[in-house]
């Protein structure tokens, strides 16, 4: 008889990283520091992947798979995970149905904001109608929760505030995917609004190229960063323009640091930032609303600014730190066990 694992395993499918991955890696080092015996589980092995490095500096074990969903249900077969959580569309679909036959409870998070389009739509249709085989289902906003066909459970991204330093940097800085729904146009026409600021991005995405065709002179391209830990301590400001979102987890990282959030007025923000307190919340696609934050940001004299960190990172410890979420997850996965 095969060995049973009894543990958690955190299913999901991923090439690079991005919201879903920090998210992983905060839930698997959080159930890690509880004692759960827990394995993020990588549906496709697509080479080296940051987050499988970060996670076994931490003695969290993984386990990469050939995308099959034949190989799945033999690895969940072998060893009988007490409980089985998906992230992002495929591992949510494959993962899903996978359990259901094998008998293992599901729970299930969304995190997506933004409505998909071409082949991503059908995985998204998909990813949404199969949720009504979880045992349980988690979104990150209302938003998300609503375009759900069953009841979700909305619950807080969160950050492991352990060890964290308050930022002094000073740069003005876009952090996440250069696509559509993260709105870098934004940014961009922000930073031609005030050429005597520097503008940094750090991450790419499929509007990289006309990104940097179309920028001023003031903005710094970066590229996707595997590590962020050395850049938080640089920005001052995290300026995050979406159309869609969330419940982001660059802000809740950033705001762990004291950095405070200039954001659009979207998905699950409105939780997290509070306005003339720890950043600001605009209408999406304000530009002017937009860069008069910027400028009230730039005017502000250092003591208030320092007021404003510090509130920032108050929100994080009061509401979204790892100690809160991760004793309140551990009761969700024993009531589903049960």
């Amino acid at each position: 008889m095969e060995q049973k694992n009894n543990g958690i395993w955190i299913l999901l499918d991923s090439r690079k990283p991005g919201g879903i991955e920090s998210h992983v890696l905060q839930l698997a080092r959080g159930l890690h520091n509880h004692n759960k015996n827990v394995t993020v589980v990588f549906l496709t092995h697509y080479g080296n992947h940051p987050l499988r490095v970060d996670l076994q500096q931490f003695g969290i074990n993984t386990l990469c798979l050939d995308g099959r969903i034949t190989t799945l249900w033999r690895e969940i077969q072998k060893a009988q995970p007490l409980i089985l959580h998906t992230h992002g569309y495929k591992a949510g679909i494959l993962g899903r149905i996978v359990a259901m036959f094998c008998k293992i409870p599901v729970a299930s998070t969304y995190h997506a904001g933004e409505v998909s389009s071409g082949k991503m739509n059908i995985y998204d249709w998909l990813d949404r109608k199969t949720a009504c085989l979880a045992s349980s289902v988690f979104a990150v906003s209302p938003q998300i929760a609503q375009r759900l066909p069953v009841n979700a459970k909305v619950v807080d991204n969160f950050v492991d505030c352990n060890h964290l330093k308050m930022s002094n940097g000073q740069q003005i800085a876009f952090v996440g995917r250069l696509s559509s729904e993260k709105g870098p146009d934004y940014f961009l026409r922000l930073a031609s609004r005030f050429p005597e600021c520097h503008f940094h991005v750090y991450g790419d995405g499929p509007q990289t190229k006309e990104l940097k065709i179309s920028a001023s002179g003031n903005l710094y391209f970066h590229g996707q960063q595997h590590d962020m830990t050395s850049i938080w301590p640089r920005i001052g400001l995290l300026v995050m323009p979406s159309r869609h979102e969330g419940m982001p987890m660059a802000a809740l990282e950033a705001m762990a640091q004291g950095i405070p959030v200039l954001a659009s007025r979207i998905g699950a923000l409105d939780q997290l930032v509070d306005t003339n307190s720890n950043g600001w919340l605009v209408a999406p696609g304000n530009d002017d609303e937009l860069a008069d934050r910027l400028q009230l940001w730039l005017s502000m004299s250092e003591q208030k600014k320092y007021l404003f960190k510090q509130a920032a990172r108050q929100t994080i410890l009061q509401r979204f730190s790892a100690d809160i979420a991760i004793p309140q997850l551990i009761f969700n996965y024993g009531q589903i066990a049960s």
